[in-house]
């Protein structure tokens, strides 16, 4: 028995029993502070990390935690070791903690708080304080060890969001794809609540019945709609799992979000797609490779006279008209073979629904999941009202066509709609021209253009417009034109509007030349052949009535005779040239009017000679050019040239008549002036000459000579004038477009 020991108590083991048990234990024991420094380490932490015990105290405790460590449950226990109140109730913990080699070693330790002992006071820490005592396992890592590393770089590594909270709901741990998903890092998002995910998208009943189900110790898996860090939105699908400890206590939660957002992108889009297909009007339809229908839309059945589950697995021959039929399956067998798109029209007769319509068709190859060819699939667009129209269209299009007149239409800026070949031909706009990139502008004269845009315009106000004019045609010459103007109206249903103007333009020159021919022969036919006839009827009954005696020399019965014979001579030769005249005239307005190059020169040269043969009294001297002076006139222009000259002869009032014909090529024309020293024209000649008008006052034929050279000059795009010479007669001059080189 020990002195002063009591034999009714069992020994009770004092500081040194402990001191010996903890210095002998194989597992490292570390004790630290309330400010997480180490006061004491047994001899074992050598052997397990490497450091010696006297190196150990005064270090912290989480200065040990492996820095390479870079999950979110490593940096709480760090926190936690520098702060450790209340360690000693947080159970078995798993440390990591770095070896003096570099390398890492897991224990998993439990942690007590008691008061400071004698170790304690040996590292200078007051009896009483607060020192938690942790004892160090397994430091040798065990095949569960193993499988929680194997488990944890799993999550590491999985594409799905997880984080980890405690039973407060607070986040302890996100993996990487945590942040991939949502765009939080892990500092932004541990030691806070899952609602930083909100969207404001979930009820509050739904968040209720999530803890309800939790706190039950079930899962919770539901999909859920919320908010990314930049503030974007995405559905996914969540399971919350609660995960117990060795007393089966729910200790913390587990999440997993899968990211649906494109999934349900895609469901959305199936939706609208397939509303839209069922509510076209047009057919569309899916069928495998044998052609048995897979899927189809309303309007597919509506046409068979069928409901759609009559019609899966059956192809067209079960509700078409067999030829059509075949045409289609020849068609889907093309695009089987060539794995390319086929277009077509069909026809085809449906009994069942008493239809007929026309269909522009496109089918095409159809893929499955993995690639390969499982069918065809078709859109059928209803065109029986469009091919209608399109044939009543091309009826309009070759009656415009086709039209004599001019035809073409503007829009309301005056860039062209469309113009017929009659429209092109005359104004000169090429085949290959593009119609849509002229203007009204581009097309008509300078000087006419505001007339023609103010017609356009009030068109445009929804009045149609008549008029004509007058236009001077590159090849032609100059021509009249009735010109009417109608308003386009928009073809939109919503819009009466008017789009633009169309215009048609007829060219009336002829018309109107052989009207005028008719009225100047009819005065003609009134004036001069009456006239002339009339004297001749007067003369010829005179020589009738003459009682020539049947002996002697009857010499003044004779006189009487002969000047009554000679005068109807004259008056029958005045006769025939009119008549003549006539002709010509007839014969240049019923011409086409082409012109070509002429060497006007040449032809006044030629005719020189020709009048000074039939009028040798006369003084005729021409004056050309060394180079050829090349026109751009008639042929009929050495018709209005030779009247020229010989009315100037035939009417003369002097016995030797003095004519001057000059020629000279300007830089834009060529001028013929026919001058001579007779007694001038009258008024009305010179009316005739220049425009052509007072064809009501004529009554002798040279009046119609110059109408015969006004309608030539005309033809060929040019003009005439006729003035007073000095001291007499008259200088008419010719201006005639050269031709282009």
């Amino acid at each position: 028995m020990s002195r002063g020991a009591s034999t009714n108590s069992p020994p009770t083991p004092g500081d040194g029993f402990f001191r010996s048990f903890v210095q002998g234990c194989s597992d490292p024991v570390l004790s630290i502070d309330d400010g997480g420094r180490i006061v004491y380490a047994n001899p074992a932490t050598e052997s397990a990390i490497g450091y010696a015990p006297d190196d150990l105290r005064g270090r912290r405790l989480a200065s040990l935690i492996d820095d390479d460590t870079s999950d979110e449950g490593t940096h709480w226990l760090r926190g936690r070791f520098e702060s450790p109140d209340g360690l000693g109730g947080a159970g078995h913990v798993a440390v990591p903690m770095a070896r003096a080699d570099g390398g890492t070693t897991t224990f998993s330790a439990t942690f007590h708080e008691h008061e400071g002992l004698d170790h304690a006071r040996a590292a200078d820490q007051s009896a009483g304080s607060t020192v938690y005592t942790g004892v160090f396992r397994d430091g040798v890592e065990s095949a569960s060890e193993r499988e929680r590393k194997t488990f944890r770089n799993l999550i590491e590594h999985a594409g799905h969001a997880v984080y980890v909270t405690d039973t407060s709901g607070t986040i302890q741990y996100v993996n990487p794809a945590f942040t991939e998903h949502t765009g939080y890092e892990p500092a932004d998002v541990v030691g806070e609540t899952p609602a930083i995910l909100k969207s404001g998208e979930m009820s509050d009943e739904y968040y209720e019945s999530l803890w309800s189900t939790l706190m039950a110790g079930d899962v919770w898996e539901e999909e859920i709609v919320d908010q990314r860090k930049d503030g974007s939105r995405y559905h996914a699908h969540q399971t919350i799992a609660p995960v117990t400890d060795e007393q089966g206590t729910v200790s913390r939660f587990v999440a997993i979000q899968i990211d649906i957002s494109d999934r349900k992108a895609a469901m959305g889009r199936l939706k609208q797609y397939r509303d839209i297909v069922e509510q076209l009007d047009d057919p569309v339809l899916l069928q495998d490779l044998d052609g048995g229908f897979e899927l189809c839309n309303e309007a597919v059945c509506e046409l068979a006279g069928k409901r759609r589950e009559a019609l899966y697995g059956t192809d067209e021959f079960a509700f078409m008209d067999d030829e059509t039929a075949a045409e289609i399956e020849a068609h889907r067998q093309s695009v089987i073979e060539t794995e390319s798109v086929a277009e077509y029209e069909v026809s085809p007769d449906f009994p069942q629904s008493d239809r007929e319509p026309t269909f522009s068709t496109q089918r095409y190859p159809y893929y499955d999941g993995d690639g390969e060819l499982s069918g065809t699939f078709a859109v059928c667009r209803d065109v029986t009202e469009i091919k209608a129209r399109e044939a009543e269209l091309e009826q309009y299009e070759r009656a415009v066509e086709g039209a004599t007149d001019l035809i073409a239409a503007v829009d309301r800026e005056g860039q062209f709609l469309f113009a017929n070949q009659q429209y092109r031909a005359y104004h000169d706009i090429g085949i290959d021209e593009e119609i849509a990139e002229l203007a009204l502008e581009d097309i008509v004269d300078d000087e006419q253009y505001a007339d023609v845009q103010r017609y356009v315009d009030r068109t445009l106000d929804g009045r149609n417009v008549e008029y004509r004019t007058t236009r001077v045609h590159p090849n032609r010459g100059k021509r009249t034109l009735d010109v009417r103007y109608y308003a386009l109206v928009n073809p939109a249903e919503d819009d009466d509007g008017v789009a633009g103007v169309v215009g048609v333009l007829r060219d009336v020159t002829d018309s109107e030349s052989r009207a005028r021919q008719l009225r100047v022969v009819d005065r003609v036919l009134q004036h001069n052949l009456r006239n002339a006839l009339t004297v001749i009827r007067g003369r010829a009954e005179q020589v009738a009535e003459l009682d020539v005696p049947q002996t002697g020399s009857g010499a003044e019965t004779a006189v009487d005779v002969s000047g009554a014979a000679s005068d109807i001579v004259n008056r029958a030769n005045a006769l025939l040239s009119t008549s003549e005249k006539s002709h010509h005239i007839t014969e240049i307005l019923g011409d086409a009017s082409e012109r070509e190059p002429v060497d006007v020169g040449r032809v006044v040269e030629q005719l020189g000679s020709v009048v000074e043969t039939e009028f040798p009294a006369a003084e005729v001297s021409i004056s050309v050019p060394d180079d050829p002076a090349i026109a751009s006139v008639t042929t009929w222009i050495d018709r209005a040239l030779g009247e020229l000259i010989r009315n100037a002869i035939e009417h003369h009032d002097r016995k030797r008549p003095v004519v001057d014909v000059a020629v000279e090529a300007k830089p834009g024309a060529v001028e013929v002036r026919i001058a001579d020293d007779g007694p001038g024209l009258t008024d009305m000649d010179r009316d005739v000459l220049e425009t052509g008008q007072a064809v009501e006052a004529l009554y002798h034929g040279s009046g119609l000579g110059l109408w015969l050279v006004y309608w030539v000059v005309q033809r060929s795009g040019g003009s005439a004038t006729a003035r007073d010479a000095d001291p007499r007669g008259t200088v008419v001059t010719l201006t005639l477009p050269r031709a282009p080189r």
